[in-house]
């Protein structure tokens, strides 16, 4: 070879090194935007679908499968939809506030950066939008804060995106902070539009009023509500999950009318037939049982157990499992059980610190 092809063989050569590490600097500093984009997934109680989201409404979401055909996901079989372009932290702040950690959803959604939006799709900034709202608006119904910017949020994100997959999930949410600004008649409204939807959807819609009537301390009227969400005609899935808890509400509006022995056999039932996976609502089962064994006023060993239970077993979710932990601490009080007590107590304070039902036991004295 000569010397005149020997400096075109390597300055070709310099230039390709050169080349392939300039790209690879530049899908470094990118967060590996430069390789092929991950597919959107529909997680749903029928499965996962994986594609690419087409569109998104308050009735379903449109995916189109890798092989091309199109399918529409209805809004009450959705568990989640992940996108394959979205932040990390964005699709972990959605995990946290599916799993009751809105507080935490908060904190991961703040760390998603701008240089990660660069060319992002509509729906992904959507999708910021909605976790920010959400966990702002559950953080301050969690820690029994002001709920004026939360509502604020909130009320943006509804105006903004009206077709939003999330926008019956978001009016409940404006409902119950409407409920904490003390204005019921406008939570009603929002409750009212989940009634727009499927079955699932309506038994939610009227078990969402029930919840007001019930802090409200009609128990009467709650227990009427209730009754309405149970007798919605549907027999889906969704439905029957959304029943379930308008159960546990009805349980817990019998123990509040002195009716203990039919609200711990309704709660019973509803534990029998429960899946075991179905770990939130067992929580939920296990706190109102504790609850009915407390109103019935000699129960209070059968309240430690069933208050237990979601202490060791079922407490994986924030709300379920402080509430078990506050009358834990009581029960133990009132049992001449002092170190038990403290245990519970600074298990609460320790584990959920903004939590209502920690303040409650503060202010009762058991700081």
């Amino acid at each position: 070879m000569s010397g005149m092809s020997k400096r075109r063989s390597v300055g070709w050569l310099t230039m390709r090194w050169a080349a392939a590490a300039w790209f690879a600097i530049a899908v470094a500093s990118s967060g590996g935007r430069a390789q092929a984009q991950a597919p959107d997934r529909v997680i749903s109680t029928e499965g996962t679908v994986t594609g690419k989201v087409l569109s998104v409404s308050t009735d379903a979401v449109e995916i189109e499968e890798r092989g091309g055909e199109s399918r529409k996901i209805p809004i009450d079989q959705i568990r989640d939809v992940q996108f394959g372009g979205e932040p990390q932290s964005l699709r972990a702040a959605r995990s946290m506030l599916a799993r009751g950690r809105a507080a935490d959803a908060v904190e991961e959604v703040a760390k998603v950066e701008t240089a990660e939006l660069d060319g992002a799709e509509p729906l992904v900034l959507e999708e910021l939008e909605f976790v920010k709202a959400a966990a702002a608006g559950r953080a301050a119904l969690a820690a029994g804060a002001d709920p004026k910017d939360a509502g604020r949020l909130v009320g943006e994100f509804l105006a903004k995106h009206p077709q939003s997959h999330h926008y019956y999930d978001v009016q409940q949410l404006l409902g119950d902070l409407l409920v904490r600004a003390g204005k019921p008649d406008a939570a009603l409204t929002a409750y009212a539009t989940l009634a727009k939807g499927p079955a699932a959807l309506k038994v939610r819609s009227a078990a969402a009023k029930a919840g007001m009537l019930f802090d409200q301390q009609k128990f009467a009227e709650a227990m009427a509500e209730y009754d309405a969400a149970l007798t919605i005609d549907a027999g889906d899935d969704a439905s029957a999950e959304q029943k379930r808890g308008a159960e546990l509400g009805k349980a817990r509006c019998l123990a509040q009318l002195g009716k203990n022995a039919d609200a711990v056999a309704l709660v019973q039932g509803i534990i029998r037939r429960a899946d075991p996976e179905e770990k939130e609502l067992l929580a939920r089962a296990y706190n109102v049982l504790g609850g009915a064994y407390r109103a019935a006023g000699d129960k209070d060993q059968d309240a430690v157990i069933a208050f237990l239970t979601v202490d060791l077993v079922y407490n994986g979710s924030p709300d379920s499992h402080a509430e078990a932990l506050a009358h834990l601490s009581e029960l133990w009080e009132k049992g001449k059980n002092p170190e038990r007590a403290r245990e519970a107590r600074k298990s609460l304070q320790d584990s959920y610190p903004t939590s209502p039902w920690a303040k409650k036991v503060a202010a009762a004295g058991g700081a």
